[in-house]
């Protein structure tokens, strides 16, 4: 058998090609370790679309509802959007009313008022039908801390009204129709939404006194009151903007009821409002003789709000500190405290 013979290559073909090979290797090494490096910092800085309702008011105003309606904020408005302390570019500005976006707004009636008895849902059946159609209504009642629906969420604004039924004198009396706390009924209701869309914004017109009569321990005006802070917390999660209607019946349905005080309520409304991005509706210590005028109020103000889509920074439903700096020196962005990643609700 004859032997084959293989030449040997030269030494300087050998060492290009060792170096050729070296080179190779080192790129493959160096793309691995970039990609290990890289992939966990972009799970942790995945961007997810975020929707928040934001509106402007004059830098000088001390208290959200103390300003007269301003123009919607424009994308030049705004400053830096920070989530968990992560600049969150935004993606779009866009108008809450006869905007792309679906509001549902969710009104819940106290179980122990006697609102509606003398007319009144006239002004809020009115106010229904000025609503754009991209409003989804819905109505509930607070009753014994929970949340009752009585018409789920709908854009047909007769059948909205048809669920407008005024509780007579005995029925509001009655102690099974007491509500139980209002503000755990809007924890409630955070836990409870009827539809966890995360497409759709959520906000609650809310009628009651604000009093908290099943909470023996008595409220300082300094103070903060736990059951309204739990409630705020809840519908921030939720991504719940709140709209308490300020109403005391005229006429006390039971004597034997303590039925606190209206500064009591007011303030209660007032903490409520502060971190969640919402507006409280007061006319002075008592029930307003109509309810047009304050509707007509919220109505101006749910016009200036519009809907901010951020790219959040984090995981898919966290929910985080949220702040927002507006790029003009003679307003300030009114928002909530925090945001929950994507609008998803908890189940």
């Amino acid at each position: 058998m004859t032997p084959v013979f293989t030449p040997a290559l030269p030494m300087h073909t050998r060492s290009r090609s060792l170096d050729l090979a070296a080179r190779i290797l080192a790129t493959v090494v160096c793309a691995l370790l970039l990609f290990c490096g890289i992939a966990p910092t972009a799970r942790l800085f995945a961007q997810t679309p975020t929707l928040i309702v934001m509106r402007a008011m004059p830098e000088h105003a001390k208290k959200a509802e103390d300003f007269a309606a301003l123009p919607q904020l424009t994308k030049a408005d705004i400053g830096d959007v920070k989530i968990g302390g992560k600049l969150a570019p935004v993606t779009d500005v866009s108008p809450l009313l006869r905007g792309p976006h679906v509001l549902q707004l969710m009104v819940l009636l106290d179980s122990e008022q006697m609102l509606g008895s003398n007319g009144q849902f006239a002004g809020l059946k009115s106010f229904f039908n000025s609503m754009p159609s991209n409003v989804e209504i819905g109505v509930g009642w607070l009753l014994q801390g929970k949340v009752t629906i009585a018409q789920q969420f709908t854009t047909d604004r007769d059948l909205a009204g048809k669920a407008l039924v005024p509780k007579t004198r005995a029925e509001a009396a009655n102690p099974l129709n007491e509500n139980g706390n209002p503000f755990q009924c809007l924890r409630y209701l955070a836990s409870h939404w009827p539809d966890p869309d995360p497409a759709k914004l959520r906000a609650v017109l809310m009628f009651t006194d604000g009093v908290i009569r099943n909470n023996s321990s008595p409220q300082g005006q300094d103070q903060m009151n736990p059951d309204v802070d739990g409630a705020s917390q809840s519908l921030q999660r939720a991504g719940i903007v709140p709209y308490p209607f300020f109403w005391m019946d005229p006429i006390i349905p039971d004597p034997n009821r303590s039925e606190g005080g209206q500064l009591e309520g007011q303030q209660n409304f007032s903490q409520l409002v502060a971190d969640t991005g919402g507006a409280r509706l007061v006319e002075g210590m008592f029930a307003p003789g109509s309810l047009s005028p304050l509707l007509n109020r919220l109505y101006s103000t749910l016009q200036g709000e519009a809907v901010v889509t951020v790219a959040a920074p984090g995981k898919l439903g966290n929910f985080t500190r949220l702040d927002v700096k507006s790029a003009r020196d003679d307003i300030k962005i009114f928002a909530p405290d925090g945001v929950t990643i994507g609008n998803v609700l908890k189940k």
